[in-house]
Parts: C-alpha cells; sequence; structure tokens
C-alpha cells in the first residue's frame, strides 16, 4: 500500500484489512513517500509485528512505494490497495476458501465503487453500488483497461522481475497488469473484495490520477502501453487504432 499524506484515509483503509479473517497470516506493507507524522501513528496504532512500514526516499509516487514494497514482501499471494480505497468485510475469508488461490492462480474479484466528498475530512459517503466484475477481463485488456487495480490476488512468484513504471503520468497500473497478463490471465472470483472510492467534485485530494483519454499527456501512455504491448491480434490492433483515432491521432493499425 502507497501513502502520501492522508492520514484519515489511511486508517479507514487500514481498519479494513485488521478487521479480516485470518489476518494473523497477513502481511501488511505500507510506503510512504514523505515524512508526515499522523501517518507514522496510524501505522504504528494498527500495524503489527510482522507488518513493515517505510518511508522512503526519492520522487514521491505510488510507483516506486510499491516496488520498494515488491521487494520486500514474503508472502504467497499479493494483493495491491490505495490508501484511499478499502476491503470489504470477509474479503480475505473468501480468497482463503477458494480453489483457485489454493492452485496458485491469479484472479480478480467483485467489488464496490464509493462516491465520496473529502474536503474537509472525514470524508463524506454519497452513494455505494456493487459491480459483479464476472466477464469484465477479456483480451480488449490490451485496447484499455477494465478491472481496477484492488480486485486483483496474484501469486507471488507470477510477479517475479515485474515492476511498476515510474515515469509514467497515469495507467501504470494499466502496464503493470498487462506484463502480468502476458504471463497468466486472472479468472474471475466471485467474491465482493475492493471498495473503490471515487471523487466527481473539487473535494478530492486524490494524486496522481489517470487524465482523460484526450489529454495528450495520457494519450502518450497509450501509445508507450500499447509500444511495451503489442496487440495479440489484427482485430486489437484496429480497435487500438480508432480509440486513437478519437483523440485526434491516426496511428495506423499495423503499427500498434
Amino acid at each position: 500500500m502507497p501513502t502520501h499524506k492522508r492520514p484519515h484515509l489511511l486508517r479507514r483503509a487500514l481498519s479494513s484489512i485488521v478487521a479480516q479473517d485470518f489476518r494473523n497470516e497477513l502481511e501488511i506493507c505500507v510506503i510512504s513517500d514523505v515524512a508526515d507524522p499522523e501517518s507514522d501513528a496510524v501505522c504504528a496504532e494498527l500495524l503489527g509485528a510482522r507488518d513493515t512500514y517505510l518511508k522512503r526516499s526519492g520522487t514521491p509516487g505510488p510507483s516506486d512505494s510499491r516496488n520498494l514494497g515488491l521487494s520486500l514482501i514474503n508472502g504467497r499471494c499479493v494483493l495491491f490497495l490505495d490508501d484511499d480505497d478499502a476491503w470489504h468485510e470477509g474479503f480475505l475469508r473468501g480468497l482463503y476458501d477458494s480453489v483457485e488461490i489454493a492452485k496458485g492462480d491469479a484472479v480478480y474479484c467483485d467489488c464496490s465503487v464509493v462516491s465520496e466528498r473529502r474536503i474537509p475530512p472525514p470524508a463524506e459517503l454519497l452513494s455505494e453500488t456493487r459491480l459483479s466484475m464476472a466477464g469484465n477481463l477479456t483480451e480488449e485488456v490490451y485496447v484499455k483497461n477494465q478491472v481496477h487495480m484492488s480486485c486483483f490476488a496474484f501469486p507471488r512468484e507470477l510477479l517475479s522481475g515485474l515492476r511498476f513504471d515510474p515515469f509514467m503520468r497515469a495507467y501504470e497500473d494499466w502496464d503493470f497488469q498487462l506484463s502480468v497478463f502476458d504471463r497468466m490471465m486472472p479468472g474471475h472470483l466471485p467474491v465482493l473484495g475492493s471498495r473503490v472510492f471515487e471523487v466527481h467534485d473539487d473535494s478530492t485530494d486524490r494524486r496522481g490520477a489517470s487524465q482523460k483519454a484526450t489529454d495528450f499527456n495520457a494519450v502518450l501512455d497509450y501509445l508507450y502501453v500499447y509500444r511495451r504491448h503489442p496487440a495479440p491480434n489484427e482485430a486489437l490492433r484496429s480497435k487500438r487504432a480508432a480509440l486513437l483515432a478519437l483523440c485526434g491521432m491516426n496511428v495506423p493499425a499495423a503499427m500498434l
């Protein structure tokens, strides 16, 4: 879990984790990219002896924090969670009870999307909608992102050698996912997993949010992802070209 000076949201996220069944078998790794005494206090209260909390040096941003976390963890299954999201009650039990996790498969779970206001704290919940993600992950993930990062559970061995790109302005989660999918395509697990919190007004304090697809920097990141992860077939190359054309960029499908 990367974090950046949002102790009230970090408390919500960590509280949802430590309340899970099998808490004692869970290793939590929180990486802060800036010194923050309030975040220190939250972690001191909620983290246990098996957990890790570090303040790293270098450029702020979630990618480097996640990469450091990946180098430190020891568990057989890896899950990513942003500091402003949370887990549903019973999520960890659902993973433990699944045949897929026991076999070492990669999976993606269901989630709910929560709309809230954040400023001033505490956050004010406006609405929450449960989403079944069944069938949402298809080969068209090579055209655009389909599933939120917090919905996945990956075998640690599957992630060996993979890292988040700290130089991307957006879509670094999607880029990382495609690196994983090149090795193994996850299957759907009908377990309610993460609560994804969104802010649609000027009360947001989210950093590093993905720009709209029409933003030029975001389009450059799309091109970067496309170059790193070639489309598996001609149909997907054509869909990539059509999506870029909507943003005013005409690129031959053969180049994608």
